[in-house]
């Protein structure tokens, strides 16, 4: 017989185990320790232990789901969280020993909690702003949606009545090749200073509770004639799956900004291009990605310059009631 409970505190280490036996989705952090659990999801800022549901089949966990709020506003002076815009985060099923029923069980139980909290709109896979936890560790650089490799949470999601409304491209580009080179970035430097600040403030205390205990570090471009600030982005370096007996490391690449009166400049091009150089001294594998499957030219930046799609995501809502 299924039962569904929240979290309590000693249940890390099992949940850490389900996570890296049972999560096939593709990226993900893979293998997931206890520590490492507790640090990123129930040890951060803003948890709540009631959201976090686990699914018990005797005496033994089968399963567990995530699900969280938005916040009023990412960027606005209050920390205060938005209780009518809920997501179920995540949801890992161990397939092989489990009833038939428990995802939707655990989907149910979700549901009802966001309810219970006010959620009047429901989606099943986060997307930024409604995304508090699980960057890094799911999906890349942030967590953006139900990966398509994770049959278990979108079988779920789809029975249970949740409809898809937007597609993320999660792309990976492997720093062991070749640099990528541009001779329009010759002029570019010229016109442009480029700056690099480690451990750099990010630019919402909404940012700053999802990466949690990671530290960001802040590329800019200096306009050296004007001493305008046309063009930004933030990486951080977070922890990927076992790969050839090693667990490869990657940096996530957040937040590229470039004003429109400097778009179609190549900036975008030189920040990727500064913030692969940086990745690469640091030891990092992998700098990782996402954009809208709608923006073409984000895509195709991305594509020109060596990243490979890895897999789409997809953020689904529950039409309205």
């Amino acid at each position: 017989m299924i039962c569904t409970r929240a979290y309590r505190n000693g249940d890390s280490p099992a949940l850490a185990e389900l996570w890296s036996r049972c999560l096939q989705a593709r990226p993900s952090t893979r293998p997931l320790t206890a520590h490492e659990f507790d640090a990123l999801v129930p040890g951060k800022l803003g948890f709540e232990r009631q959201g976090l549901i686990v699914a018990e089949q005797g005496e033994r966990l089968v399963g567990f789901t995530h699900a969280g709020f938005g916040p009023v506003d990412p960027n606005g002076p209050s920390h205060a969280r938005d209780y009518r815009l809920g997501a179920v985060l995540v949801l890992v099923v161990d397939e092989a020993v489990a009833e038939p029923g428990v995802a939707d069980a655990l989907m149910s139980a979700a549901m009802s909690y966001l309810r219970e909290r006010g959620a009047v709109v429901v989606y099943a896979g986060g997307q930024y702003p409604i995304n508090p936890f699980y960057w890094g560790l799911y999906g890349g650089s942030e967590l953006s949606g139900i990966v398509a490799s994770d049959r278990p949470f979108l079988d779920a999601a789809r029975a249970a009545g949740f409809e898809p409304v937007a597609e993320s491209v999660v792309l990976e580009a492997n720093l062991s090749g070749p640099e990528p080179r541009d001779p329009r970035m010759v002029l570019a430097r010229r016109q442009y200073r480029v700056e690099i600040e480690p451990d750099a403030a990010l630019p919402s205390w909404w940012d700053a509770l999802a990466l949690g205990l990671f530290r960001p570090t802040r590329f800019w471009l200096v306009d050296r004639a004007s001493g305008a600030v046309p063009a930004q982005l933030w990486t951080w370096e977070s922890l990927t799956e076992l790969h050839a007996g090693h667990r490869r490391l990657t940096t996530g690449l957040i937040r590229l900004e470039v004003e429109p009166a400097y778009r179609r400049k190549g900036l975008a091009r030189l920040l990727v291009s500064e913030a692969w150089k940086a990745a690469r001294s640091q030891l990092s594998d992998l700098l990782a990605v996402q954009t809208s499957a709608t923006n073409e030219p984000a895509l195709a930046l991305y594509r020109s310059m060596g990243f490979e799609e890895v897999t789409r995501a997809v953020v689904f809502r529950l039409p309205g009631r």
